[in-house]
């Protein structure tokens, strides 16, 4: 078996959709587009082994001209983010709550954080919108979910 390729929520995981939904039905653009849309707000990761020949198999951003700075910006902001980079059960553990907000201090944008705070399973109010509130919304989820795990281990 081959290796597979991972693909994250942005345009390689949309375009890897739309390919599927375009050869496998015969919605017109506009509905293919919401459609692929919708998938990947719903998926958070995924491996591929089949890659079709119309999704660009580089982490390059596909788009050209005008739009290829913002869509290239808007690909790396969703493609290089790596919710699992550190488990804010363990960094609250060992470090305590200031050791925790260090850290998702370089977390830099909302999506991110959610991304992360859905990655890590704490929940975090959809309201929420300034990245200060959601931190600490992060914070205090993992605070917890950690005092839940003590409470069950006892």
């Amino acid at each position: 078996m081959s290796k597979g390729t991972q693909l994250w929520p942005g345009d390689k995981m949309r375009s890897f959709f739309s390919a599927h939904i375009r050869r496998e039905t015969s919605l017109d653009d506009a509905a293919v587009e919401r459609l692929a849309e919708a998938l990947t707000k719903a998926v958070n990761r995924m491996l591929v082994w089949d890659m079709p020949d119309d999704v660009p198999r580089t982490g390059k951003a596909a788009g050209k001209g005008d739009a290829a700075p913002e869509l290239a910006a808007r690909h790396a902001r969703a493609e290089n983010f790596n919710p699992y980079l550190f488990s804010a059960i363990v960094v609250l553990a060992k470090q305590g709550r200031d050791g925790l907000s260090k850290r998702l201090q370089e977390i830099k944008t909302v999506e991110n954080l959610r991304a992360f705070a859905e990655a890590q399973h704490v929940p975090v109010d959809a309201k929420l919108r300034r990245l200060d509130d959601i931190r600490k919304a992060i914070v205090a989820a993992a605070e917890q979910r950690l005092a839940d795990r003590k409470a069950a281990a006892s």
